[in-house]
């Protein structure tokens, strides 16, 4: 091409296609960024005020099992993830990515406890996140906690610790 004459069409959609691979790339970029940084997040998980910018301190995995009427019951996946089973924010601040500092990923009973500060976490605490009780009752029944072998008159100021085996009972 010479100096003053205008570029042919062919150079002219060249450079349109090379403008618009680059509009593409930097939008994926701008959006695998916000993934990552937390800013997105999947459309069923709550806009938590949890506290992202800290780093996690505390991660253990108490285990929970769950009989009802004498039938083993699945405890639910995403509970402090899913909006329909987080139901009280009052611990969102500790949270991290999003959830609830108190939270179930799947239906193997596994509760991640996954904080940015180490503190005594109860299972009371994750029953409210859950939205089950109403004072020491699961669905208006009776419930009995055994906790490694140990009954535990108290269950809802019970403190999770890492491998515990806990076992919610309701008749």
């Amino acid at each position: 091409m010479t100096k003053g004459s205008k570029p042919d069409a062919r150079t002219q959609k060249s450079g349109i296609k090379i403008i618009i691979i680059a509009a593409i790339a930097v939008i994926a970029a701008g959006i695998t960024a916000a993934a990552a940084s937390g800013a997105i997040q999947p459309p069923n998980a709550p806009m938590a005020s949890t506290n992202n910018d800290k780093p996690m301190v505390m991660h253990i995995h108490p285990k929970l099992s769950l009989l009802v009427g004498g039938q083993e019951t699945q405890v639910p996946q995403n509970i402090g993830i899913d909006k329909t089973l987080w139901n009280d924010h009052s611990l969102d601040s500790f949270g991290m990515q999003g959830m609830a500092p108190l939270h179930t990923h799947d239906t193997s009973g596994t509760i991640h406890v996954e904080s940015n500060e180490q503190r005594d976490y109860t299972l009371g605490q994750l029953l409210d996140i859950w939205g089950v009780m109403s004072d020491s009752k699961y669905a208006g029944k009776e419930v009995k906690v055994i906790a490694d072998g140990s009954p535990v008159p108290d269950f809802k100021n019970l403190v999770l610790k890492d491998g515990q085996e806990i076992r919610l009972e309701v008749s």
